[in-house]
């Protein structure tokens, strides 16, 4: 925990060093960047009260008049009585307000675009996808199922793809289930075979992602006119109890409905226990138990069987 709190302290002061926040007048205006940030949420939200600002900025309600006095003298608002409330008072910018928060978005966005010049098309998607992550993981209401709904899925694969596969099995194999590094041998080897055998029509595979990363993948491989395998169906450990899994798990058997396969089956262990619980509730059948050595471990082999017709 003493490195993720040293990591974070460090952005902290690289950031607010970097954006210019500990200057007395942000962006070159007469105003602090909390005053400005004030400003900002005014104009962002037309009629708002100063008991608002302070709930929303979590600032002290005494530094949140002291500011909205500044602004009344500075003539950059202005106070509106509620029509349902008399004793309550909307805050929302005068002309000269308005104008003045124009004037700092044009600068604020200059500044953005001079910090982000230098950076080519992939650092500043990188870049913006790390903004992205850390606001959904430290916003107040966050919880997995908020972030899973900026999870897209697509179907087929890119160049790249079965590598960041291989390397996903290959961890989370390891750290959940101690497997050793004959396992990604052997994930290697069905991604190879698969490669080799390929056919558009009949073998799909299905990709979800985050930020355009990778977390969670099933594919379907045609064995037969009447039976396909179910293979290399994995969900990240973030986005686990979300429903992403269970997505593209029934997007996968309505796909083998589709094709109008009779038979459904898969390969596992018995200490994929979460899985395999999604898959009996989807209605796969234990039909084959075998006692094998490998990957470091003395594993049971289990079979499942799902009869679509």
């Amino acid at each position: 925990m003493e490195n993720e709190i040293q990591q974070i302290r460090s952005f902290n002061r690289f950031y607010t060093s970097h954006i210019g926040m500990l200057k007395n007048n942000f962006l070159d205006s007469p105003y602090s960047l909390a005053e400005v940030r004030l400003l900002y949420e005014i104009g962002e939200y037309k009629n708002i009260t100063s008991q608002q600002l302070t709930e929303l900025l979590y600032l002290d309600k005494g530094y949140v008049s002291r500011v909205v006095k500044m602004f009344l003298k500075d003539n950059i608002i202005e106070k509106i009585q509620s029509e349902e409330d008399k004793r309550a008072y909307f805050i929302i910018l005068t002309e000269k307000g308005n104008n003045l928060l124009k004037v700092l978005q044009s600068k604020s966005d200059e500044q953005i675009e001079e910090i982000v010049q230098p950076l080519y098309a992939d650092e500043k998607e990188l870049l913006i996808n790390s903004m992205s992550s850390i606001k959904s993981l430290l916003a107040p209401d966050y919880d997995k199922i908020k972030l899973a709904q900026n999870v897209k899925f697509r179907e087929g694969l890119k160049p790249g793809d079965i590598g960041y596969l291989i390397y996903l099995h290959g961890k989370l194999y390891t750290q959940e289930s101690g497997y050793d590094k004959d396992f990604e041998k052997y994930v290697i080897k069905t991604f190879s075979e698969f490669l080799e055998n390929y056919s558009l029509e009949n073998d799909k595979i299905w990709l979800a992602e985050y930020n355009q990363q990778i977390v969670g993948c099933v594919a379907i491989l045609h064995r037969s006119d009447e039976e396909a395998q179910l293979r290399w169906f994995l969900t990240l450990p973030l986005f686990r109890g979300t429903g992403i899994g269970k997505k593209l798990l029934n997007t996968a058997l309505d796909y083998c409905k589709e094709k109008k396969y009779k038979n459904l089956y898969l390969l596992t262990t018995s200490v994929q226990e979460k899985a395999i619980a999604m898959y009996e509730k989807a209605g796969f059948v234990k039909t084959e138990s075998v006692e094998s050595v490998q990957w470091g471990q003395t594993l049971v082999e289990e079979r499942y069987d799902l009869r679509l017709i």
